[in-house]
Formats: C-alpha cells, structure tokens, sequence
C-alpha cells in the first residue's frame, strides 16, 4: 500500500469511527532520540541544574512522535522533589492524590490512577493495594533518572492507560561518566502538625569501565517520617425519614403527636478524628549493564521496596439516629440544624421512648506493611545493520499486611447536643466527651487483611529500518504475561457481641488527651478526647466472666465457636478471592518520515483470560441486635465459586508530526485505548454492614468489561530555545463502559428491608475533551536583569458528559477523579551556587464517587498548594538544601451534593526537609 494511503486509512478510520460533529483534540509531547519505554536511553543524563533538568525534559518533549511529557533529574539521585508525584504534578493535565500529605496516587487529564498504565524501567510493577494502582510513596525519588508520562496511545507501549502511560526510569551505569562516582545524601524532616524530627539517608554507587563494555550502580534510600492528621468527619448524607420532635431539650410530656416525619437528607454523624503516624520506607536498586559486544547488550536490574507505615487512628462522633428534637431544614429538604436528645429528655418523655444517642470513641485500623521485590533482564542484539531484536523478561511480587479494625467504646449522655450543618459544621457537647468514668462498651469489628500480587512478563521485539523513501521501517513484537492477585481476610465475629453501650467500661482503659483546634472559627473543637488501646479494650471483653452480659451470651461463651473468645481473630477460618489473569498481545507498528514530517501508524491485538475464585461463607440470615440497631449475622458454611471471563481487543493507533517551522510542530494523534478492570474489583466477595434502614453490602465484580476509549490529539509547540517553549494542545475521548463504583438498591433473602449494593460496575458511557496550555521561560537572554530566573506554568480545562442508567443523585455527578481546571505554576532563580524555586499546583472541585456506600455522592473542594525548594553548594561536590511542603497549610474539604453538605476537613500541616548532599 502507498504511504499516504495507509496514513488516510488508519487516521480516517479512527476519526470516522469517533463521529464528533465539531474536531476537539488534545495535547503533545516528545522523548529522546532513541529512547523507548524501556528506560534505556543514549543520552548522558542531566548534569546539574533547574535549568539542565528542564532542557533535558524539553528535549524529550520535541524529538517523540507521540505526545510525551517528561521529568528528569537534575543530577544523579537529584530529583525535582522529594516524592515521584509531587514532580508529576508540575506536568501539564497530571494532578495528583495524597496520603498524609505525601502524594501517592495521580490522575492525567482527568482520569484517575487505576486509567494510568505506570512501568517502572518499561515493565509493569505489581501494586501494594491489589489493583493496578499504582502507589508512588512506595519509591524513592533519589533513585530516579527521568519519568515520562505518555499522553497519546503508541503499538509498542503496553495496553492499560486509557489517561496515560508513565513510565519511572533509574539510573543506567553506561549512560553516566565513566570511571567511580558515589552520591550520599542526609536529610532531616520536621513536621508541624506532629512536632516530630526524623532522619533520611540515601547512597548511591556507580561505576563504569573506560571501553563502556560493563558498569553497575547501586542505590539504597531510607525514610522515616512522623505526622499528625486532624480531621472533622462526617460519614455519609442519607436521604431518610427522619422523625422530627417538636420542642426542645427541656420538653416534658411529649407524646407520638408531637413528632412529625419527613423525608431529608440527613447526615449521618458529625466528629473529629485525630491521626499519628510514623512512615519508615527503605528502597534499594541495582543495575548492571554488560556489553559482551558491540552488538549485543545486557542489562539486569533489581528492586527491593518496604514500606512500614504504623498508624493510631481514634475518632469521637455523634452517631444520629433519625429521631432528632428541634429539627431545622431548608428549602432543598436537608437539615441545617437539630438538638440530638440524652438519656434526661426521654426520662422526661416516657411516650417518646427510643433508642438514646451516643458519643462514640472509635479506634480504627490504619497500618501498612508493604513489600515490593522485582527483577528484570534485557538483552538488545544488532542483528545486522537493519536489524535489531529485544528481548525483555521480569517478574515481581508485592505482598501487604494491614489491620481493618473498627473498635467503638462509646458514653449515653444524660445532656443533649447541639448540631449545626453546613460548609462548617459545630457541634457543642452537652457534657465532657473525655470522662472515663462514662465508657461502656460497643461494637467491634476486628480484621487482618493480607494482599498478595505476584507478576510474570515477558516480551519480544523486531525492529526493521529501512531508507526506502518516505517509508523509514517497521517494529513489531510480542509480549505475555500473567498475574496473580489474591486477598486473604481473617477476622472474629465479634460486631455484636456487646453493641447497644449496656456493658460498663473500667476508666483505666481510657486516657485523656489533649486535642489541637485546628477547625478554625467552627467545629467546636472539644479540648480533649480519650485514647484507648484495642487490644487491651478487646481482651477485657474477653474474659469469660464478661460473655454472660453479651447480647446472646449462649452463643458467644460457646468455647466450640469461639475458643479465644468472640473477640479474638479466628485464624481457622479465612475468606479468601482472587484473580488469576493472562494477557497475550502483539503489536505492529510502522514509520513513515518526509522533509518535515514524521508518522508511526500500527495497531496492538490483545487477548485476555481471567478466572475469579473466592472462598467465604455464606450469609443465612441477619437477625435485628436486641439492643441496638444493628443485625447479628448468622453464617453458614464455606463456599467456593470460580468465574471466568475472556474477551479480544483490536487497539490501532496513529501519531504525525509535522514541523511548521524549524522550532515548531504540530502533531496530530488518533487511537483506540482500554483501561481492564482493577483486580481487586474482579473478585467474588460480598460483605454486609449497616444498620435498620440503612443496610449496606458491597464486594467485588467478575463480571466487569474494559473500559474503552476512542481518541483524538492535536498540539502546536514552539521552541524557543534549549529551554524556553510555548505549547497549547486539545483532545477528545469518547469512553464506553466506564468503570466506577455505583450505588444500587436490591432486595436480598437475607434481609426484610432493602439494602444499598455498593460495588463497581459497568455502564457509563460519555465524552472528555479538554485544552491544555503549557509554556516556560528562563530570562537570561531576553531579560539580562532578570538574569536567573525563569517560570515554568501550564493550565488544564477538562469537561466531560456522561450517561448513567438509573434515577438517583449519581446522574449528575462527574467522572471519579476529574477536575474541569487545573494549573501550576513556578518561579525559580540560580545562579553559580544558589538555586531558589516556588511552586503552587491548583486542581479545581472534582467527584470521588457516585454513591459508593452512600445515597448521596462524594465530592473534593478546589485545593491549591504552595512548596518551595532551596539549594546552595557549599563546594564544587557538597551542597545544602531545604523543602518546605504545604506552605500555607492548606485543607482538605469533602462534601456531599453541595458544600453544605459537609463530609470531611483534613488537616496534614506543613513539612519541612533540609538536608546535605555530597557527591564523590
């Protein structure tokens, strides 16, 4: 076929297909001459600077034929920031998720971190989560030479980035200087929430030999970081019948005709939550590269991660019950204010009996252990001068242990509460919140769950180059894979064991606590709280002289059920899921080149074959708590259930490049992308909660398809130097079977009453299309008094349609993950021996999910934040430097429908890193 016959055919097939009435594209982005997703690249890496990193990240930009974003070192073990994600962040349309304030999850154009396909060196890493996200706080950013992020779909990247493909790259012996070289840096951290110090400390070796046949580095990073979240919680707005009191706290005689029911959006609870938590991560990577000639090269690499991350988690809440005094709502029918009676109002009003509310203290589980080995092997063979064959296989493994704990002590107040709602909520307690003498016992949910993702991959690539005119070569290859994700749960079944606060508490399991102010003007932050250790609280509940006031004291004494008691962890009896999946794919991609222009046009083929298994017990009845409102479950025996699933994907994809000028291009991409459905969300499980009206389950889903993606890019850049350039860029996705967490209501045998099924399904379809402007600019010629500085900034506008079945609030919520704008921006100075740079990233309000364990949706406030950096060298090899994360404190807001409907204020405070860095 002709050149320009076969560009026609596959771009005018993709954008048919798509059928857009009005052209909207997308963004670009480029990489170094040569270098592919495999991370092995020709160039030397960057030597030093702002400035250097910056070029070396243009570079990478101009000469891709696809849409490529890039970050890179500014020196070896110098990356831009102390967390992998906090530098993706300043890449246009990337925004990132963070975890105590650490960034851990990202989202590109609008797409969340299960659309983003990340390789670690061009290979897929297995997830500590067990799903396909990936966790960035689990590496290093010492270690790491250059990311970038692939924003339009190419043949050879491995199918899964719907958003994009990110590929992490570590440093490679012979691409440095020859000879000797180490790098060690110490660090220390300080944390203004918690007022704790802690240390860092990273080495690097490297060394390569003068004929550049053999080399090997080494890196090893430690970590250890101590914070302190404060947060006011709300769980969740449920539209519910709410049984409203007409009085006040001091009422006396009222009976059922004083009390009238309507229908409201109801919030659930109102609290604080106060959060400690040390971090300690090692990371260690090895590299050796081995030229045995000089057409054929190995490479070996190894990666050890462990995350050890310990958390104390304790909240105080107002659980509401929807039988409330002095009810106020507004003209949308959601309340904005009630008196929540004590025990004293209903002695007051015997006709009026109800449950009492309740002050709870809840310890939750929050621990992470997280382990991570990988290990891979490339060889590149020049077969001839046309050519050359790759072969790539690696394997990992990624385990994590985490407590799901969910222990409530709780008091019945004899005083009523006051409760406000609205963007600040206030609470003002009748009496003290933190009299241990007050404690009786609740309910206990007490878990260990354990992920385990193992991995195998391999692949196979040929590459042709041929000079035959306008056509420049074809590469093609193979790749397969299998992964193996499992989940093991084990837990008591201790939930209703003693709920319903009728069991007394010895005050020497409670300790008070001071508790910081950290609301502001609202919230009526009390001034302490009362701490108290699970496993001891567990073990007094225990005691075989306790089980006798238990809600049904024959079945939880009864040693042949509970031979530890109903609070210990049953290890006998496990719930287990997984996913098995193979993946085999080919691709072909072919290269087409002219005076000023350049197109790779191919398709990737893929096939996939998963099986689902899980092993739990079945639910045979749930029966009403006598003394509180909540269900007993009653299980039966073990079941096993398998489910398999496969189903073929043809994904093409085109990228043209055109060079308007010498120092601008325009490029234009159309594909067809998948993103398959997470792992964890794959399994066989279901689990129960809740309580009276408002009965939850949820679990996995087998029988989920991929989401799928047409797409169209266009871009205009211009170069205005090594370091300077200007780009605006649009694009369009038209999805199908979107993936999201929904929220549906069912009726099950278990259960007289209907229960809120939450789990992902299939289902959305819509549009994304967005524009994205990007630029930055060093002042050094154009401004000489301005000599050193230079800002760097880009804006992100996404909006997006979507098509829900169904009648409820998710119809009008947004894509999970997706902010309409964003932008970032950074001003930097150096000089000789000084480098300065602040940076402020904004993202715009953006949905969590639709409903997912709730009626109402779940949304995140706009959130800006301010970091800076400073550098100064000492000597020619020994620098200081210090960071300062969160600047102006921000917060974290969650909401429901609107802003009123408050759901969570987050506070992490500010971190600050100053350390020193010498380089041998």
């Amino acid at each position: 076929m002709h050149k320009h016959a076969l560009r026609r055919t596959v771009l005018a097939a993709l954008i048919a297909d798509i059928l857009i009435p009005t052209a909207v594209f997308a963004q670009s982005t480029p990489a170094p001459d040569g270098e592919t997703a495999s991370g092995d690249s020709p160039a030397r890496v960057v030597v030093s600077g702002i400035r250097a990193s910056l070029s070396s990240s243009l570079t990478t930009k101009r000469l891709q034929d696809g849409v490529v974003d890039a970050v890179s070192a500014e020196d070896a073990g110098k990356f831009p920031d102390t967390n992998i994600a906090e530098s993706l962040q300043r890449v246009t349309g990337v925004q990132i998720q963070r975890n105590n304030g650490e960034g851990r999850y990202i989202s590109v154009r609008g797409l969340g971190p299960e659309f983003n396909n990340v390789l670690v060196n061009g290979r897929t890493l297995t997830s500590d989560t067990g799903g396909r996200e990936f966790s960035f706080d689990l590496l290093s950013s010492d270690l790491i030479s250059k990311v970038l992020v692939y924003k339009t779909s190419q043949a050879f990247l491995p199918e899964g980035g719907i958003g994009s493909t990110v590929d992490i790259q570590t440093a490679r012996p012979l691409s440095g200087k020859t000879g000797h070289s180490s790098v060690i840096s110490l660090s220390h951290s300080y944390d203004d929430n918690s007022k704790q110090h802690t240390p860092g400390l990273t080495g690097m070796y490297s060394f390569a030999n003068e004929a550049r046949t053999f080399g090997v580095t080494g890196s090893l990073s430690y970590t250890d970081r101590a914070s302190k979240q404060n947060k006011a919680v709300t769980d969740s707005w449920n539209y519910r019948d709410v049984a409203m009191i007409n009085g006040d706290l001091n009422s006396t005689g009222l009976t059922a005709a004083d009390v009238t029911t309507r229908k409201l959006y109801m919030p659930q609870s109102f609290g604080f939550q106060v959060e400690d938590e040390t971090r300690k991560r090692v990371v260690g990577n090895l590299t050796v590269q081995y030229n045995p000639s000089p057409a054929w090269k190995l490479t070996a690499d190894a990666l050890y991660s462990r995350l050890d991350q310990r958390n104390k988690v304790i909240a105080i809440s107002d659980w509401n019950n929807p039988v409330q005094v002095g009810v106020q709502y507004d003209a949308n029918d959601q309340v904005t204010a009630f008196q929540r009676p004590g025990a004293d109002f209903y002695a007051n009003n015997p006709a009026l009996a109800s449950e009492a509310n309740s002050n709870d203290m809840i310890v939750k589980g929050g621990d992470r252990l997280s382990e991570t080995k990988a290990f891979g092997l490339n060889s590149k063979w020049q077969l001839a001068p046309d050519w050359k064959l790759e072969g790539d296989v690696s394997t990992s493994r990624s385990t994590s242990d985490f407590p799901d704990m969910w222990v409530v002590a709780g008091m019945v107040p004899r005083k009523g509460d006051l409760l406000t709602f609205g963007s600040a909520p206030t609470v003002t307690f009748g009496e003290n919140i933190a009299d241990p003498n007050a404690v009786r016992a609740h309910a206990v949910s007490n878990n260990e769950i354990t992920n385990s993702d193992k991995l195998h991959e391999g692949r196979l690539s040929l590459s042709w180059n041929r000079d035959n005119g306008p056509f420049k070569g074809i590469d093609t290859g193979v790749a397969y894979s299998q992964r193996n994700v499992e989940r093991t749960q084990v837990g008591s079944d201790s939930w209703n064991a003693f709920s319903g606060y009728h069991v007394a508490l010895p005050a020497s399991l409670f300790t008070v606590t001071p508790m910081d102010d950290f609301f502001g003007s609202g919230g009526q932050v009390p001034k302490a709280f009362l701490r108290f250790d699970p496993q001891q609280y567990m073990a007094y509940l225990n005691q075989p002289s306790l089980l006798g006031q238990s809600n049904d004291p024959a079945l939880y004494s009864d040693l042949t059920k509970f031979p530890n008691g109903p609070m210990a962890i049953d290890y006998t009896k496990p719930s287990m899921r997984g996913v098995k999946e193979k993946v085999a794919s080919i691709f072909l991609d072919t290269r087409w080149e002219g005076e000023r222009w350049s197109v790779n046009a191919g398709v990737r083929v893929v096939h996939v074959k998963s099986g689902a298994t899980g092993t739990s017990r079945e639910l045979l009845s749930a029966v009403k708590s006598p003394n509180d409102t909540t269900y007993i479950l009653n299980w039966g025996p073990y079941k096993t259930i398998t489910v398999d699933n496969s189903y073929n994907s043809f994904l093409p994809s085109a990228n043209l490049k055109f060079d308007v000028t010498k120092d601008m291009l325009l490029r234009l991409a159309a594909s067809k992308t998948e993103t398959r459905p997470t792992l964890s969300q794959m399994g066989v499980d279901n689990w129960y909660g809740g309580r009276y009206g408002d009965v939850q389950t949820g679990g996995g889903n087998p029988y989920l398809n991929p989401m799928q993606s047409k797409n169209l890019d266009l871009s205009y850049e211009w170069y205005l130097s090594k370091t300077n350039y200007v780009s605006a860029a649009v694009f369009y996705k038209k999805v199908s079977d979107f993936l999201e967490t929904r929220l549906v209501d069912m009726r099950i045998p278990q259960y007289d009453e209907v229960v809120h099924d939450s789990r992902v399904r299939n289902g959305q379809t819509g549009k994304i299309k967005g524009a994205e402007l990007a630029g930055q600019y060093a002042f050094d010629e154009a401004m000489p008094w301005l000599r050193g500085f230079g800002v760097a900034a880009n804006y992100t506008y996404v909006d997006a349609s979507a098509e829900r079945e169904g009648d409820t609030a998710a119809l009008v919520c947004g894509y999970p993950g997706l902010s309409k704008q964003s932008y970032n921006g950074s001003v930097f100075f150096e000089n000789g021996n000084f480098q300065a740079r602040v940076s402020y990233n904004w993202r715009n309000h953006f949905s969590v999910d639709c409903g997912g364990g709730s009626t109402q949706p779940r949304n995140r406030a706009a959130y800006g934040q301010t970091d800076a950096s400073l550098r100064y060298n000492l000597t020619p090899t020994i620098a200081v430097y210090a960071d300062a994360i969160n600047l102006s404190n921000q917060r974290m807001h969650e909401y429901a429908n609107n802003e009123s409907q408050f759901l969570t204020l987050e506070d992490v405070g500010r971190r600050v890193n100053v350390g020193v860095r010498m380089a041998f």
